[in-house]
């Protein structure tokens, strides 16, 4: 089975040629990608695709351990739904602060960084699966 590489150049198939293809491991971390990237709402059609992470992003009253949980819960519920090419699934989000001075010496930003590992099994070659990425929201100054 062939997948498409996102996003799709047009005009590559305007042109008569195919389009781009995908192993399906690189199928598999694109999707998984655009789930963790993705604001609930916006996919049409698909309200619930994404993560929690969008709804989270400058809720400072909530401690790092339930961000981790919440964002980490919406990750199951999201890739059991949208990635049936995966069994087995694990899920690890960790959240960290990280301080960088800025240029005024009495300035400081702070920004969360959150990792997200997922593991599991591709259905089709019955082979181990990996996908890590780091993503930076929340950028605040003191």
């Amino acid at each position: 089975m062939k997948y498409l590489k996102l996003p799709i150049d047009l005009s590559t198939i305007a042109g008569g040629k195919k389009p781009e293809t995908l192993p399906i491991e690189a199928s598999i971390a694109q999707n998984l990608m655009m789930l963790v990237t993705c604001r609930y709402g916006e996919i049409a059609g698909r309200p619930d695709f994404g993560s929690e992470i969008w709804e989270l992003e400058f809720n400072q009253l909530v401690k790092i351990h339930e961000w981790e949980e919440k964002v980490k819960n919406s990750l199951i519920v999201a890739v059991a739904k949208y990635e049936k090419r995966l069994k087995d699934i694990e899920i690890f989000v960790s959240l960290t602060e990280i301080e960088n001075e800025l240029h005024h010496r009495d300035h400081k930003e702070i920004k969360r960084k959150a990792d997200i590992f997922i593991k599991g099994e591709i259905v089709y070659v019955e082979t181990p699966f990996q996908f890590n990425t780091t993503v930076f929201i929340s950028p605040l100054s003191q």
